[in-house]
């Protein structure tokens, strides 16, 4: 895939949100060049607890389709060479708490000097201004604060972390909304501009619902298990041998649900004439349908569900997730060779084109793998090379 091959990055991230990002960059074909610390690299090179023959599942995980290059930002003649990148990108993204940048002398402000045109993205824990804006933020500690855990896990039970690092991947995919859309208006201005999001404001993005339903009437929504304050029935139901999870939508799905689970006295109920209602008397609904869905098994029901035009699926585990006819039809699982793990699995990317394709185009760097590459397309000798490696600059 090689929509972006035009296009250069500088990805200065640590963790997840940052390195996500730019991967996305790099899977849609730029050419991402990762500027990491000579001898330990990222953050993530050494994060645990699973490694595949010493490489970090993280790190893999992220940063496929970019190049590394070692920089010791400390030492000026570092920030030098990182400004001279600057001078060639189109786009830098980071992800330190505010501020940081700018003690290198990588910040917005001196970046957009040596080069008006770049797109400048920075994603932390709360964003660039406010009063958070210097405290570190982690993706657990955002999906508390934007409301986020307030409404999950079951009603009677204490909030539940999401177990995907919801708040992390969407500040990278905002991030990437940002870099792109910034991209387009360049050539009209004729300038590059910060793009500043957070994971903060990636978790309460996710609320609209929620928070539109606040908004209107001042209640404060509650955790409500896997069932819907907006839709029923909408939720996960114990079948004979597991769970499903069924969504009927509107009446004319409800009514044929209804038939299809033998419980057509349920259509002429005055508590569940109507969505509100069922919504409103949600937990007997759902007693009364659990009791019929515990006759058969998820996947007899999941046939009848699907012969009649219900939404259903499985609760899978991710093994059996990874593992589905339409994911992997969907060239969501992908492998590529890695000098060090050897043959590595990786979730793909979720976009398809009609005139691209994605691929791995380049394994997870190994630390400073394109140090020479990058330092020679920079005009530096062998010899200059060789003296700030003796020196630990890269």
């Amino acid at each position: 895939m090689e929509l972006l091959s035009q296009i250069t990055v500088l990805d200065f991230s640590q963790f997840l949100a940052g390195s996500y990002c730019a991967m996305l960059l790099g899977d849609l074909g730029a050419n991402v060049i990762k500027i990491e610390k000579p001898g330990t690299g990222e953050e993530y090179r050494t994060y645990g607890p699973k490694f595949i023959r010493g490489e970090s599942t993280s790190f893999l995980s992220v940063n496929r389709n970019k190049k590394s290059l070692t920089l010791n930002l400390k030492d000026p003649r570092g920030v030098s060479i990182a400004l001279k990148l600057v001078g060639r990108a189109d786009v830098l993204v980071e992800n330190f708490k505010p501020g940081v940048m700018d003690k290198l002398g990588l910040g917005f402000s001196e970046t957009s000097k040596v080069n008006p045109k770049l797109i400048y993205c920075s994603i932390s824990g709360f964003g660039q201004t406010g009063p958070y804006k210097d405290r570190g933020g982690f993706d657990l500690i955002l999906q508390g604060m934007s409301g986020m855990m307030s409404v999950t896990g079951e009603e009677d039970g204490p909030p539940v972390k999401v177990g995907y690092p919801v708040t992390d991947l969407g500040a990278g995919i905002y991030g990437i909304i940002g870099i792109l859309a910034a991209l387009l208006s360049r050539p009209i201005t004729g300038k590059g501009q910060w793009v500043d999001t957070s994971l903060l404001e990636a978790g309460l993005a996710w609320a609209l619902l929620p928070a539109g339903n606040y908004f209107a009437d001042g209640e404060v929504p509650k955790r409500l298990g896997s069932a819907s304050p907006q839709n029923a029935p909408y939720e996960a139901f114990e079948t004979e041998d597991g769970y499903l999870n069924v969504g009927t939508g509107n009446d004319r799905l409800w009514i044929k649900f209804c038939e299809v689970v033998g419980l057509e006295e349920l259509t002429k109920d005055p508590r569940f004439k109507n969505n509100a209602l069922r919504v409103k008397n949600q937990k007997e609904l759902a007693k009364a349908i659990e009791s019929a869905m515990k006759r058969k098994t998820t996947r007899e029901w999941m046939r009848l569900l699907d012969e009649a035009g219900i939404p259903s699926g499985p609760i899978y585990n991710l093994d059996e997730a990874l593992s589905d006819a339409q994911v992997l039809s969907r060239n969501m699982v992908v492998e590529y060779d890695h000098p060090k793990a050897g043959r590595v699995r990786s979730v793909g990317f979720p976009i398809k084109f009609s005139e691209a394709e994605f691929r791995v185009r380049k394994h997870p760097p190994l630390l400073g793998e394109h140090n020479q590459e990058i330092l020679t397309s920079l005009g530096l000798s062998q010899a200059e090379i060789e003296q700030l490696e003796c020196e630990k600059v890269v």
